[in-house]
Order: structure tokens, then sequence, then C-alpha cells
């Protein structure tokens, strides 16, 4: 990938100033002077083992005595089983639900969880990987590294050699297998899956003391951990064989957890705030609200709400979609968001009506993106993040978000997005529980029109079983663009069922950072590049971060015509020496069925200089493709579709092109590829210029 020239430390200010203000950039420049005392603070705080609870600190916080802490625990064990959203008494229910409309999934359940007890796990591409009888939490099993267990969080960089990915320990110690092993000791009865759960988080309690360690190094993860910690209590909290005395070890952990969490939230120096912090949020309102009998649960729960629905305001656009640019963020932020909502329901705690009505566009906005096949586009950033997985752990397509369509309908009573929920529907049951006595899986009523979310900049073009998704929303999170790729004006086009154009994914993050900004270029997105620039400017040394160069601006949306069409130009090109504006339309032909997209480069200057132009169509690793007369064959399992062109014209004349196929991945999942075909063109000359395409069942050409 071609990098631009570094950007000058002036510009980035101004851009700031720009995006966030000035109270948030001075803000920055303060915490980055106070950070090394900060940091000598809470190294301190680890070395005087602030956050380790023994039995003593844990009567302390439970305000009794250490002889009267086993009898303390045991009433909390019974309320516990009654503060989440679902409690063991709606096992039965469950279960014979699970049975009547779900075919199979007790079985799928139980194998899954039995691969748990082998020690088998399929973590972020890695494939099933047998950890052996005691497993190694601080352990990258992908490459083999180990983290030093004994290290001070603070000390874990999160980076390491070429291969090396600090997410694997982590995801592997958020526990959401917990929860599966508690769920199916329940379904089943047997003693086995709990005993399993027991063992494992002895014994990553002790190979993890607080505070150190690589599962100490990401606040985020501690809080998603603590979350499925209690989920896994919950469902538990009426097993005979699970004694107080463990309880009491857990318990101790878990105030552990939740005083870290109040000292290390992941604000950013600028003020801003992302899914982590959320995340942070989310985690103190489980504990502050679950672990009522603690003495600083009331601090948790009155900071978390308040921040929750803060959160909401200042994360969410007033469309509904998350401001960070990604749709797998975006899936992780409405679960967390939803997960909260139906807990705090259940505890009688109110949210204001804002919250939820944001949260409704959220949900909206999850329907409206998904794809006939039942899959999400895989724009911006992704690395599989969940909040917690309640069905389908170790089976479940991540790309497949209606799990939060079945809990939205739960918590909503939305019938519409029960329906739109498709085989994900169960994950509602364990929010509703015995309340739900019946739950048909229906697929009818689900939305096909045509929808827009302009402040997220997501244009979305259905007929049937046909989807267009034009991708205009800008570098997120205030302008920091911390999960945006350079896909401005790109298209993920599926007709017939089947993907056709798609998103190439996010591949890997830190352990591979020359992928993951190929993965993020602009030649790997169904765009245009111009003079082999990026739209938007990677900034050296900050992977999670790109320089807001490309404004958009949406000049037309006209649907329900017998010509539906979207169009719209962005600036990013603005800043070279020859300023280019690139617009872009799609349009849908009714009467034939057809996609046309047509390009418009143009120089703002109004001088003819010469300008490199590079087209880009990722298609689908299903796709093939197989050059014709005045264009290619596009074959799919199922079908077979006609790609008229690429054509172009400078200057009013028409230039002939070579495109070619360009054999490159793709990304299904974080840490997995597939191989995939990108048809690819060029030219170079003055502009103006105009290329296009179009894509139809109509019309043959013999090859």
């Amino acid at each position: 990938m071609t990098s631009d020239a570094s950007i000058g430390l002036s510009e980035r200010i101004r851009s700031k100033i720009r995006s966030i203000g000035l109270g948030a950039v001075l803000r920055m420049g303060v915490f980055k002077v106070l950070r090394p005392l900060a940091s000598r603070w809470q190294r301190l705080q680890v070395r005087r083992q602030v956050y380790r609870i023994g039995r003593e600190e844990l009567a302390n916080a439970l305000g009794t005595s250490p002889d009267e802490i086993l009898s303390v625990v045991a009433r909390m064990r019974t309320e516990l089983s009654c503060r989440l959203p679902v409690a063991p008494a709606d096992v039965p229910a469950i279960r014979s639900l699970y049975l009547q409309h779900a075919p199979g999934l007790l079985d799928a359940t139980i194998e899954s969880a039995d691969q748990v007890c082998e020690h088998v796990f399929d973590l972020l591409g890695s494939g099933p990987v047998a950890l052996g009888p005691a497993i190694d939490w601080h352990v990258d099993f992908k490459s083999g590294y180990r983290w030093n267990p004994d290290l001070c969080f603070l000390h874990i960089a999160h980076s390491q050699t070429a291969g090396v990915d600090i997410k694997v320990p982590w995801e592997l110690s958020r526990g959401h297998h917990l929860v599966l092993l508690a769920q199916t000791g329940l379904l089943t009865g047997d003693k086995k899956y709990s005993g399993e759960c027991v063992k494992q988080i002895s014994d990553w309690i002790v190979a993890n003391p607080p505070g150190y360690g690589v599962n100490w190094a990401c606040p985020m993860d501690v809080a998603i951990r603590a979350v499925n910690w209690l989920w896994t209590l919950a469902l538990l909290a009426e097993w005979p064989d699970v004694n107080d005395a463990w309880w009491a070890d857990v318990l101790a952990t878990l105030v552990a957890h939740g005083r870290f969490l109040m000292t290390n939230l992941e604000v950013r120096d600028d003020g801003v705030t992302t899914n982590h912090y959320l995340a942070d949020v989310v985690g103190l309102l489980y504990l502050g609200l679950c672990l009522k009998e603690v003495r600083d649960a009331e601090r948790w729960r009155t900071f978390a709400v308040r921040e929750l629905v803060a959160e909401m305001e200042r994360q969410v656009l007033p469309d509904g979609v998350h401001y960070e640019s990604s749709l797998s963020y975006h899936r992780l932020v409405t679960e967390m968001f939803l997960s909260s909502a139906v807990l705090c329901r259940r505890q009688g705690v109110e949210l204001p009506p804002p919250f939820y009505n944001r949260l409704t566009k959220m949900c909206d906005f999850v329907q409206a993106y998904t794809k006939p096949n039942g899959l999400a586009p895989q724009i911006g950033d992704g690395d599989n993040g969940r909040l917690h997985m309640l069905t389908g752990y170790g089976r479940c397509d991540v790309r497949d978000h209606r799990h939060l369509l079945a809990v939205g309908g739960v918590l909503f009573d939305r019938e519409d997005w029960r329906a739109a929920s498709g085989s994900s529907w169960v994950e509602g049951l364990w929010f509703a529980g015995a309340r739900q006595t019946t739950w048909a899986a229906a697929s009818a009523g689900e939305s096909r029109r045509s929808v827009a979310f302009p402040a997220g900049g997501f244009y979305i073009l259905r007929e049937e079983e046909d989807y267009v998704l034009f991708n205009c929303n800008p570098p997120g999170t205030s302008g920091v663009g911390t999960h945006k790729h350079n896909d401005v004006l790109s298209l993920e086009m599926h007709l017939g069922g089947e993907d056709i154009l798609v998103d190439p994914g996010c591949f890997l993050y830190t352990s591979d950072p020359r992928d993951y900004n190929r993965f993020r270029s602009t030649c790997y997105h169904s765009t245009v590049r111009v003079d082999q620039a990026e739209q938007n400017r990677v900034i050296p040394e900050k992977l999670f971060c790109l320089h807001p160069d490309s404004r958009l601006h949406v000049m037309q949306w006209e649907i329900g015509q017998p010509v539906e069409q979207v169009a719209a130009e962005h600036h990013g090109y603005d800043r070279l020496a020859d300023p280019v504006r690139h617009r872009r339309e799609v349009q849908y032909h009714r009467s034939n069925g057809s996609w046309q997209v047509i390009d418009h480069l143009s120089s703002l200057a109004g001088r003819s200089h010469s300008h490199r132009l590079e087209w880009t169509l990722t298609f689908a690793p299903q796709c093939s493709l197989h050059p014709a007369e005045t264009g290619w064959h596009v074959v799919t399992p199922n079908q077979r579709l006609w790609l008229e062109g690429p054509q172009l014209s400078a200057g009013g004349r028409f230039v002939e092109l070579s495109p070619y196929i360009d054999e490159a991945n793709v990304a299904p999942q974080y840490g997995a590829l597939q191989r995939a075909p990108f048809l690819r063109w060029s030219w170079e000359g003055p502009f103006p210029a105009e290329g296009r395409f179009t894509i139809s069942r109509a019309g043959s050409q013999s090859a």
C-alpha cells in the first residue's frame, strides 16, 4: 500500500480542534503532561495490592465479619439467581422451547460444551486447538508466545513481535464459554459441566492475581469477564455441588474487578470515548446491580447508570448508527446497551425515554443492514467482539447480528424484530425465560424497503432478494477514525440471495500492522483511488486512527420510483496538489433489475492535469469472473450475472481499458482468510473523466 506523506503536527492539532473542540485538545495536552505521574501512582497501587481482596477485605466489603462471610454468601446466591434477566427456574421452559422450536440446538449446545470440557477452543480464526489438561491463561496459543504473569498490567505491551496477538488470551479470559457450561449443566442436569466451570474459574483466579499479567492489561476485557462471570454465577446459584467457599473466592475477585474498573476507566486523553469505555460502564452496571450487598455497589451503580445514558447520547448518532464507523462495533455496542436495558428493567431501574428511543433506532439499523442471507456487511474494523454469547457459542457466524433483534424483541415487544431474527430467535429466551411461554421463529414480515441513515452515512437500496449498501460514512469517533476504513463510496452488493460485491473485512490488529493497513486501504474496497493516495491519510504509528480527510456530501436519494438512485461525493482528494473530487451515482432500474454505477472525477482547479485512477471491485469468494466481448460473466453457485463494462470516457472521448483479475484475500472473520477475485482497472490522463459499469441478470454475451 502506498502511504501518504507524514501528517504535520500542526495539521493534526488543527484537525483535532475542528473535530472535538479546543477544550478537548487542551485537556489532551494536560493529560499527556500528567501521564507519567498517573502511571507512577497506578504502579504504586498495584504494588500495594489494593486490588487483591482477601477474606478480611471481603468481609469489610460485605459489611460483616470474616466468620459470617459464608452465611452472607449463601444469602447472596439466592438473591443473585433472581437479579439477572433469566433465572434457573426458567430453564425447564427454555429447554421445552428449544426442543419444540429449535430441533438439534440442544445437541449442538452439548457438543460445544463437551469441546470446552476437553479444553478445545476455536478463537479468532485459530481453528480448533486443544490446550491440554491445564489451560495456560497467559498464552497466545496461535503463536505460542507467553506473557509474564508476574508483570504489572501497566507494563504489558499490547503489541509484540510480528504474529503475536494479545487478543487471544483476552478473548479466552472473557469467559464466554463459562456461560455455555453453566447453561448446559442446567439444560442437561449433568454435573460434569458445572464441575468444569468451577474448576476453570478457580484456576483462572489462582493464575491471574488482580493487577498482574496480560488479562488485566485491558479494562474492557476485565469488564466483559465480570459480566460473563455474573451470568455464570446466576445460572449456577441453585446448583448444590457448588459450595459457598468457592462462591466467596469468586465474589472477592469480582469486587477486585469493580475496583479495578473504577480506577482504570478507558477515556482517551482528548476526552473521546469508544466501545471500550462503554464496556467499562456496563461491567460496573452489572456489578452494581447484581452484587448489591457489596458496599461499593451503590457507587458503581450510580456511576454506571449516569454514564450509560450519557454514552448513548455521545456515541450513538440521531439515526441510531454507532459513531465508530464499523458495523461489527455497532453490533457490540447495541448488545451492551440492550443487555444493560433489560437488566435495568428487571431490577426496576428507570432509564429516560430518549435512551430507549435511540436504542430502538439502533435495532432498526441492524434490521436494515442485515442482508437477505441473514448476515451483515463487514464495514470497518471487526474483531468478533461480543459482550456475552448466550446461544451458538463456537458455531454461529460472526457476521450474523440478528440475535440483537431477538433481544430487542423481548425488550420492546416488537414482533417484526422477532420475525426478522430468523434462527437467532433463541437468544431472546435467555432474556425472557419463563415469561416467554411461546415463541415462533417466524420468517415473514422482514422489511424489504430501501432506507437511509444520513447521520451515519449508510444508504441501503433493496428489492426482494437484491440489496445494495452504499457507504457514505465519514471517519467516525468525533473525527478520530478509530475503526474506520478507507471505504468511502464503496459498495456491498447482494443479488438473488447471494453475495456479489463484499467488504473485505478486517484480518488482524496489532499482530500484523501491515495486513491491518492493507485491509483498510482504499484499493481493497470497491471504490476509486486517485494518484495512489488514501481517501483518508494513515497516521504513522497509530493503527486505530485515520486523518479525517474525506468529508462527504450526499447529493441525491430517490426511492419508490422506476429508477431508485443515490449519489454522493467526498472531499478526501481535495488535499492533492491538484485537488480532485470523486462523485459516485448508484442507480437501480426496476424495469430490468439492473444496477448501474457511474463515477465522475473532476479537477477542482479547472486545469487539465494528468491523474492516475484505479478502480477496484471486491467480489465474494464464491464468485468467478469470465471475460466476454464487452464485459464479464459473473458466475455464482446459483446464478449467472452480467457485468457490462467497465467503460471510461475522458474529455468526451471513449478510453480503452484493460481490466484484470487480481486474486487476493478477504476476511470472513477476524483471523481468517478466503481467496476472492478482485476486478481491477486503471487509467492515467487529464480530467474530467467518467467511468461506469452495470451488473444485471438481463442480457447475455458470448464468451
